[in-house]
């Protein structure tokens, strides 16, 4: 029977940790989007897409994306040089990043993506910062949309989601290859620590703890481009602080890195 495990991830600077958010929140924007049967979901998921927006409206993020497609595109050129590499696979890859950089640039040159012409959601994310700032009598024409069909509400969404779809696209693309680009290693945290020295040769983007589940502990880690610091935690949530575990952790790490 198949051990059932748990990955944990880390970034070590703040270009893949803000990418890390904008993907936690596409996930949930989509997930709500597509379960629109209740008010509550809708609720959600408005609140959802109004947060992607605000994210990916901050110009560095759309340009700290164009320089990491840059660089990818740049270390899978030079893997081209080896002999044992699968060229079709390859091309493949780079064409999509091709793509995918020529949409980005569209992108770049756009200040505002969220739609200006909808009295309605701009109402919604003027309040979102105050707490209860949504409620009915504070928004009555939100209060109206959100008791419309689900087939409406969703259809109300759909220009939303289609503004932000090749952004998804271009940061899932960004994402997979960072991930992709190591493999994993098998570790122990010995009486629960782990502490690894990077290699200087290559800057590590993304770390990746992955256990098993029935070990019943989870990695507090800490890391930087010099060292990764790692303590497994008993998992007693309701038993109030977390107690450092006292076996040793079998585990593989995978630090994503770009040469």
């Amino acid at each position: 029977m198949t051990q059932q495990t748990l990955s944990f991830e880390h970034p070590i600077n703040e270009r893949i940790r803000t990418f890390l958010r904008a993907e936690h929140l596409f996930q949930l924007a989509k997930y709500r989007f597509n379960s629109l049967e209740s008010i509550w979901d809708a609720r959600d998921c408005v609140a959802a897409i109004i947060e992607v927006f605000n994210l990916v409206e901050r110009t560095e993020f759309r340009s700290e994306l164009a320089k990491e497609l840059e660089r990818h595109a740049n270390s899978l050129q030079r893997l081209a040089k080896t002999p044992a590499v699968d060229y079709r696979a390859l091309d493949k890859v780079l064409r999509e990043l091709e793509r995918t950089q020529e949409v980005l640039k569209g992108y770049s040159a756009k200040q505002g993506l969220f739609p200006q012409n909808c009295e309605l959601f701009n109402g919604v994310r003027q309040r979102l910062m105050i707490p209860g700032g949504t409620c009915s009598f504070d928004l009555p024409a939100f209060h109206y949309w959100l008791n419309m069909p689900p087939r409406t509400r969703q259809l109300s969404l759909v220009q939303w989601v289609e503004i932000l779809d090749p952004l998804e696209k271009a940061l899932n693309l960004v994402l997979e290859l960072t991930r992709q680009s190591s493999m994993p290693t098998k570790e122990m945290g010995m009486s629960g620590i782990f502490q690894k020295t990077m290699a200087q040769q290559a800057s590590c983007l993304l770390v990746r703890v992955t256990l098993r589940s029935d070990l019943g502990v989870y990695p507090e880690i800490s890391a930087n481009k010099h060292r990764i610091n790692i303590r497994f935690l008993y998992a007693n949530i309701e038993q109030g602080k977390p107690a450092l575990a006292t076996q040793d952790i079998p585990f593989e790490l995978t630090c994503s890195m770009i040469l």
